[in-house]
């Protein structure tokens, strides 16, 4: 904490010598001492004070988020690079694993297969609501095949391992029930907003990603247990492995209530604006002051300062990440939706988004706007089966706008039909990281990941297009 008094001394020393000049000069000067002070005296790293000093030029009302985040080449960039760091820290603190274990201890979750096969359906959704899909289905991989070895049940010849299995996967990737849950969802939320000036809100989202993903949950348990359920092995061997585990972490560490804290405040941050728009409406003083200065971006920067900043013992550089830790992030998805961006921008300026859009439309026969919906979808499926879910959703997004403006309807409901149907394929060990993670587990034969994940597609896209057809019209987004 001492390091910071310097800081923050100089940005009042600093507010004070340039009040003669009206506030908003005296807060920007203010604002640019603490931030060279910061870089001097070094309390976090140099790279995390330029995205904090940014972020609290939005939140000062010093600068829109447009013109603040520009350098970095869009809004949601940013976004992209705090929520990333957010999950990094909480896979290196051993919070993510602590709360699996937490789950598998409970008697509901290990007394019975059916129970168990439950809680590893709950255990990676939740987890990956918040951290990558790859990052939570690589941590389940050794639990599961821990439970399964105590179970005995871990073998070709054992077709409940294939149901653990492929559930670690399918709960990973059907949990797009938050915005930052995964990439293709800031996709569409950006290129919506670009297309047509609407911000889908944090609990906006949650009204029909939460659905989609709980309904989907539900199918992927039901589906695994009618396929693989049967002989299914005594399941009372579970709780030791999650005792032992539970036992060998002790405590919550200093390092580990950070992280909670800096999710918190991430998590309040998000979801603030839209309470504000629920409580007092969207006309409301104090709901356009919060819109516009507590952007989605804002508070996860705000929560990865807080990780820099927050004193943990237990860690080596005495902080819940360091910034080469936080810098092994995946850059490469991040370079993919920055390109995706500019590139859909393209499209719609050129008119090009618009006129593939007519042509898809002519050879499809679809015209109104759930029609539509229903094949965007359906296509981010296919596609996302033999290419990344982001590349995928970088691909079609622009082309379901494109379309539905070409048919002069509402071009929301396609745009989220391919954002989210996008982290939906489940057929081939190439159509996702985690099917490759589970794949080279050796447990689950091609032909079985093939025939399951089929059914859950078709099962998927019916629930993805039946969910926006009955919720987005109550939200005004249809």
């Amino acid at each position: 904490m001492k390091k910071w008094l310097v800081p923050i001394l100089m940005a009042g020393a600093a507010y004070w010598a340039l009040a003669g000049f009206g506030s908003e000069k005296a807060s920007i000067g203010a604002l640019f001492a603490l931030t060279v002070s910061l870089w001097i005296t070094a309390p976090i790293p140099i790279a995390a004070t330029a995205l904090l000093s940014t972020s609290l030029l939005v939140l000062t009302g010093r600068a829109g988020e447009k013109i603040a985040f520009a350098a970095y080449g869009d809004p949601i960039v940013p976004l992209f690079i705090g929520s990333f760091i957010l999950a990094k820290a909480m896979e290196l603190t051993g919070l993510s694993d602590r709360f699996a274990y937490f789950i598998l201890v409970q008697k509901w979750a290990n007394r019975s297969p059916k129970a168990l096969l439950w809680a590893l359906a709950l255990i990676p959704c939740v987890l990956s609501l918040m951290v990558s899909n790859t990052a939570t289905t690589a941590m389940m991989l050794p639990i599961g095949l821990s439970l399964l070895s105590a179970i005995q049940a871990r073998g070709l010849d054992k077709p409940y391992a294939i149901a653990v299995m492929l559930m670690l996967t399918w709960a990973s990737s059907v949990a797009v029930g938050l915005p930052v849950g995964t990439p293709p969802n800031l996709i569409g939320i950006g290129l919506i907003e670009k297309a047509t000036g609407t911000r889908i809100g944090f609990i906006q989202w949650m009204a029909f990603g939460m659905p989609i993903t709980i309904v989907t949950l539900a199918a992927c348990w039901g589906i695994l247990w009618v396929l693989y359920g049967k002989n299914a092995p005594n399941t009372s061997g579970a709780a030791k492995v999650a005792e032992e585990g539970q036992e060998s972490m002790g405590k919550l560490q200093p390092s580990e209530k950070a992280v909670l804290a800096a999710f918190s405040v991430a998590l309040l941050g998000w979801m603030l604006p839209d309470l504000f728009e629920l409580a007092l409406g969207k006309k409301h003083e104090l709901t356009s002051l919060l819109q516009t200065r507590v952007p989605p971006s804002v508070p996860a920067l705000l929560a990865v300062a807080l990780l820099f900043a927050i004193p943990c013992k237990d860690r080596d550089f005495g902080r819940a990440i360091t910034w080469k830790e936080a810098a092994t992030i995946d850059w490469g998805t991040i370079l993919l939706f920055a390109a995706g961006i500019a590139m859909g921008q393209s499209l719609f300026e050129t008119g090009l988004a618009k006129d593939l859009g007519q042509l898809a439309a002519t050879a499809a026969g679809a015209k109104s706007v759930w029609a539509i919906t229903a094949l965007c979808t359906a296509a981010a499926i296919v596609l996302s089966e033999l290419a990344s879910n982001t590349a995928a959703a970088t691909t079609l997004v622009p082309v379901a706008i494109g379309l539905a403006e070409s048919a002069g309807v509402s071009v929301i409901p396609p745009a989220l039909g391919v954002a989210i149907g996008a982290s939906f394929g489940f057929m081939l060990p190439v159509s996702t990281a985690p099917n490759a993670i589970v794949y080279s587990s050796g447990l689950v034969p091609s032909k079985e990941m093939v025939k399951a994940g089929l059914i859950l597609d078709v099962v998927a896209f019916v629930v993805i297009v039946a969910c926006l057809y009955f919720i987005l019209p109550m939200l005004g987004l249809a």
